[in-house]
């Protein structure tokens, strides 16, 4: 049962116009009258720590008692986060700059800081690549990253000149002083996707949330590991910017579910590919679960992270780690039915937790 202090502090914070939207959701979708699924809704809130997205989404209002304290919650994952990841070391994943240098191993692109690095450098790197993408240094799932195509900005200088920037003495000018400007601070090459991925969907890299755990005796345990596939339309493949999501067997790398997104739309195949995706098996899966286990042992004060891994032609990568990884993608209310079990046992093992 969560601490008093959550609670309350849940109280204030609440967005109440959302939480009656979900009532009124959850009751066209289970029949039960709003009144009844408002009644639950607090009810699991206060006993299992399950905020009304979670109850939504996870499914709350069709799990039986049994199977509710199975399920990782919102209250439970927040609890985690503070026991095992000091927040005086968040930093280390939330500022993009500081990851990349102290993961650079599991990297394998080049990157560059046009806000903190000399402008040569910078102008060195956009004149080396045709394509590579800008993001800000504290950005979260995707958010405000841009895809620079520097031909489309050749062609830009070209129309315009003398319009924008009228000392520009080249595209090279124009870009430099767009990405100053709009704050993004860090450049990276791009991750070519392996051909497996592409045959998925080569419209963004697909990438891999593997869920590690440090437990006391310094033993790392790949706890969950999900497919995270974009839509065809996006260059990123966010769960929350209209990305899709599917479970994989930790031990063998297969896919084993269909796919699903936050609107709760299941696909049985990519709807730009027509792949398969249940039984899709991932590459190199063995290589990128040594890679995370060896990056976890390098972050001893953050000891539950979510990795976001990529497939490139030569191997996984490190995308990006989350220092507060997220708890709805594990446990979606579309996939489960009456013999449906949380991820919340296997992660109080891993971290020899006892269960209340």
């Amino acid at each position: 049962m969560p601490s008093l202090n959550y609670l309350v502090k849940r109280l204030f914070d609440m967005n109440y116009q959302s939480m009656f939207e979900r009532v009124d959701s959850v009751s066209k979708k289970s029949g039960k009258s709003k009144f009844t699924t408002f009644c639950d809704m607090v009810w699991c809130g206060i006993r299992y720590g399950a905020g009304y997205v979670d109850y939504d989404v996870i499914g709350f209002y069709k799990l039986t008692s049994a199977q509710r304290k199975t399920m990782l919650t919102r209250g439970i994952n927040n609890k985690f986060v503070k026991k095992l990841n000091e927040r005086e070391y968040w930093h280390l994943f939330n500022n993009k700059n500081e990851f990349n240098d102290m993961f650079q191993e599991f990297l394998n692109r080049k990157y560059v800081y046009p806000i903190s690095q000399k402008k040569e450098e910078t102008l060195e790197f956009i004149n080396s690549h045709e394509l590579f993408f800008a993001k800000p240094n504290d950005g979260q799932c995707g958010k405000n990253i841009e895809k620079i195509v520097t031909k489309e900005w050749e062609e830009k200088y070209k129309e315009n000149g003398t319009g924008e920037i009228q000392q520009a003495e080249g595209y090279q000018e124009l870009l430099y002083h767009h990405l100053i400007e709009n704050k993004l601070e860090l450049l990276e090459e791009p991750v070519i996707q392996c051909d497996e991925m592409n045959r998925l969907n080569p419209s963004s890299v697909n990438t891999t949330r593997m869920v590690t755990v440090m437990n006391d005796a310094g033993e790392v345990t790949v706890l969950t590991t999900f497919l995270r596939i974009g839509n065809g339309v996006a260059h990123v493949d966010n769960f929350n910017s209209g990305g899709m999501t599917a479970k994989i067997d930790v031990e063998t790398g297969v896919v084993v579910e269909e796919a699903v997104n936050k609107a709760g739309e299941v696909f049985e195949k990519h709807p730009l590919t027509g792949t398969s995706i249940k039984g899709f098996q991932m590459p190199f899966w063995n290589e990128a679960k040594e890679m995370v286990k060896k990056a976890a042992k390098k972050s001893t004060h953050v000891r539950y992270v979510g990795w976001d891994v990529g497939m490139s032609k030569d191997g996984p990568v490190l995308i990006e780690g989350n220092q507060f990884p997220g708890h709805d993608i594990y446990q979606v209310a579309e996939k489960l039915d009456e013999n449906s079990i949380g991820v919340l046992p296997m992660f109080e093992k891993a971290m020899g937790a006892k269960r209340k």
